[in-house]
């Protein structure tokens, strides 16, 4: 029976492998100091107006984020995660809450048809009648379904969590809704947890949001020391997510609705340090950023945790790998170098052809960065190997201006365009050992 309801969204990573393209080589022996010397003379901030291509705007008034701890080069092993490491896992996020192998029950799927149905009712002004029309025969055809829904599971071993269909098993937490657990060691390498429950937006009373960020953080580096883990990882983000319980809740939310209550859920994301060293994050090594597709060209081991009031209610850990420092405390070129590597780049890259699909004109367009950071990465070498770099990675926005005056911004990830700022989207990532542009999504 087609699945109905959708407890998780997992992203499809594809592998891909072009020819490495020629760039100029900027790393010059004057260019390069040690690393005490590099970080004293790296300033707190940077500014720089140019004109690119077709009048497209290029204004850098970014904050400088220095290296906390000597940069290094060597490599990454990929290591797929084991029956051991999930179970531990499993037993520090839940205890020793039932597991079943995957199944809808009754119960809930009533509960939530009925749910829908009244959501429906008080957001009837809110949505067209063909909207209505869709919503209602989706829930018909849940409501056909629901005799030949089991009442409860079977029980799951976690000796077989890899063997089940795509790794899914549901838990019992105690909530109105069970939680769900992924785990694969295949190209999907992810331990992952969901243990939303399940709120009644416009139909019953929903708390605002109490969980700070320092409470967040308290709690996720809490289970990482239960892991094992603390010392592995840093922190690289922060952030509000809202929840969406239900189809409705989805439609309206896209839609642009203002629900008068929100269940929101505060994630806090984790990436593997290199020796003490930060890796430097963005969306594009998470999601990859070739013409808005996944790729799993390079190691971007992450963890990320999120709370609501309740405690954790997600969890996600993805590409394990075993790292290999060779040389640490390793020479890197400046910022000037590095701003002149992305802006040669930007001036070749960036003209009205661009934009074209956007129905923006380039002298609209300013690409403004907020934030520079020398840290650490991660490039595919030979063979498809992972190797370990220095980068300068310059964050920001693509923004354009309406006639109206009106500042929106271009995702180039997402092919789209939106009214808000992401926070940690890439401009550019040079290699701070060669002056090289890395792309995102290729891996080098």
């Amino acid at each position: 029976m087609k699945r109905i309801l959708v407890f998780f969204l997992t992203a499809v990573f594809l592998c891909a492998c072009v020819p490495t393209p020629e760039v100029t080589e900027y790393r010059k022996e004057e260019d390069t100091v040690d690393f005490e010397q590099t970080v004293s003379a790296i300033p707190e901030s940077f500014e720089r107006t140019e004109t690119l291509s077709d009048g497209i705007r290029l204004v850098v008034r970014a904050k400088v984020i220095r290296p906390d701890a000597p940069l290094s080069v060597g490599t990454v092993t990929r290591t797929p995660f084991d029956t051991k490491t999930a179970e531990r896992v499993c037993k520090v996020l839940w205890g020793e809450a039932s597991i079943y192998e995957y199944f809808e029950s009754k119960r809930e799927l009533a509960e939530y048809i009925l749910t829908c149905r009244e959501q429906m009712e008080a957001a009837k002004d809110a949505l067209s009648e063909s909207e209505l029309a869709d919503l209602a025969s989706m829930l018909n055809d849940m409501e056909a379904a629901l005799p030949k829904l089991p009442d409860e599971g079977t029980p799951a071993s976690y000796e077989k969590l890899f063997d089940y269909d795509n790794g899914f098993v549901m838990v019992d937490t105690g909530k109105p809704r069970m939680a769900m657990f992924q785990a694969r060691a295949d190209s999907r390498n992810i331990l992952s947890f969901m243990d939303l429950g399940f709120r009644k937006h416009l139909i019953e009373e929903i708390e605002p949001l109490r969980v700070s960020e320092e409470d967040a953080v308290r709690q996720a580096e809490e289970i990482l020391k239960q892991l094992g883990l603390e010392d592995r990882f840093a922190v690289v983000k922060t952030g509000v997510h809202p929840i969406n319980h239900t189809l409705v809740d989805t439609m309206l939310d896209s839609k642009g609705y203002r629900f008068p209550q929100r269940h929101e859920r505060r994630y806090v994301i984790f990436m593997r340090k290199i020796g003490d060293a930060k890796q430097v994050y963005s969306e594009q090594i998470q999601y990859g950023s070739t013409d808005g597709g996944y790729e799993e060209a390079v190691f971007w081991e992450t963890m990320e945790f999120q709370f609501d009031n309740d405690g954790l209610v997600g969890f996600y850990w993805q590409e394990p790998g075993d790292v290999n420092v060779g040389q640490s405390n390793v020479s890197v070129i400046d910022l000037d170098t590095a701003y002149r590597a992305m802006t040669d780049w930007l001036k070749a890259s960036q003209n009205k052809y661009t934009y074209e699909d956007y129905g923006v004109l380039p002298g609209q367009i300013t690409i403004l960065v907020d934030r520079i950071e020398l840290g650490m990465s991660c490039i595919l070498g030979k063979d498809r190997t992972i190797e370990i770099v220095p980068v300068w990675e310059f964050f920001g926005e693509i923004e354009y201006c309406d006639a109206s005056g009106n500042v929106h911004y271009i995702s180039l990830l997402q092919h789209s365009v939106t009214d808000e700022t992401r926070g940690c989207n890439s401009i550019c990532t040079i290699n701070a050992l060669t002056g090289k542009r890395i792309d995102r999504g290729l891996g080098y």
